[in-house]
C-alpha cells in the first residue's frame, strides 16, 4: 500500500505530457499590440486605440483609421517631427501631431497614408505635383498608368486627385500611385505599391487603391461609434 500511494502522488505532481514542446507561444493581445505602437513613436494623445479587437489605431485630430494586420507585422506609425535646427526657426512649422503617418503590408502592397495639417495651406493640385516629381526623382524610367486622375465627388466623399506609374522596384516591376483628398483642414493621402508583372496585376492593384483610399475617406466623413 505504502510503495502505491508513493507511486500515486509522483503521477500527480509530474507535469501533464503535453507540457513539452507542444503548447503554442502565447500571443500579444490586438489591443496590446496597438497601444505599443502609439508608445514606439511617443504618441499618447496623438494617436489613440479604437476598440474593435483588431490591432487598429485613430488620429485623434484627422479621424484618420490605420488598421494593420493582427500581430502587427509590417506595420508602423510615424510622427514627423518640426525641424530642431535653429538655423530654420523662422520658418513656419508643422506642429508636432499635425503631419503623420501609418504604413502597412498587405498582400504584397506597400501602402502608407497620411495625415498633415498645412499652417500655410497646400492645394490638391500642389501635393499631386510633388509626389510626381518625387517619383520620377528616384525612378527615371518611371512611366504614366493610365486611369482617372480626378474623382468628383458624387459618391459623397471629397475630391480626390491621383497620379499612377509603372516603375521598377529592386528589379520588379511595379505599379505605384498616389491619391490626395481634402477634408476640413487636412490633406489626406494615399501611396500605395505593389508587384505588377503584367496589366491585369496593375489593373487589380489600381483597384485595392481605390478601395482603401475611399474607405480611409468614408471613416473619417462617417466616423463610427468605438
Amino acid at each position: 500500500m505504502r510503495r502505491l500511494l508513493l507511486s500515486l502522488a509522483f503521477a500527480l505532481s509530474a507535469p501533464p505530457a503535453f507540457a513539452q514542446g507542444t503548447e503554442e507561444e502565447p500571443q500579444a493581445a490586438p489591443g496590446s499590440i496597438a497601444i505599443g505602437m502609439i508608445e514606439q513613436v511617443d504618441g499618447d494623445g496623438i494617436f489613440d486605440l479604437v476598440h474593435d479587437g483588431a490591432v487598429t489605431v485613430r488620429h485623434t485630430r484627422s479621424g484618420l483609421i490605420c488598421r494593420f494586420l493582427r500581430n502587427g507585422d509590417g506595420g508602423r506609425l510615424i510622427i514627423f517631427n518640426p525641424p530642431t535646427d535653429p538655423a530654420h526657426s523662422a520658418e513656419i512649422t508643422i506642429p508636432r501631431g499635425d503631419d503623420v503617418a501609418c504604413e502597412m503590408e498587405e498582400g504584397g502592397a506597400h501602402i502608407r497614408y497620411f495625415a498633415t495639417r498645412y499652417p500655410f495651406g497646400s492645394t490638391l493640385d500642389e501635393q499631386i505635383a510633388g509626389v510626381e516629381a518625387a517619383i520620377r526623382g528616384r525612378n527615371a524610367n518611371a512611366t504614366r498608368y493610365p486611369g482617372e486622375s480626378t474623382r468628383n465627388t458624387e459618391d459623397g466623399l471629397p475630391l480626390r486627385r491621383t497620379t499612377r506609374f509603372i516603375i521598377t522596384q529592386q528589379g520588379v516591376r511595379t505599379y505605384t500611385r498616389a491619391s490626395v483628398a481634402r477634408v476640413g483642414d487636412w490633406i489626406l493621402k494615399l501611396r500605395y505599391s505593389a508587384p505588377a508583372p503584367d496589366d491585369a496585376a496593375a489593373a487589380h492593384a489600381d483597384q485595392a487603391a481605390d478601395r482603401l483610399f475611399d474607405g480611409a475617406l468614408d471613416e473619417i466623413i462617417n466616423p463610427r461609434t468605438q
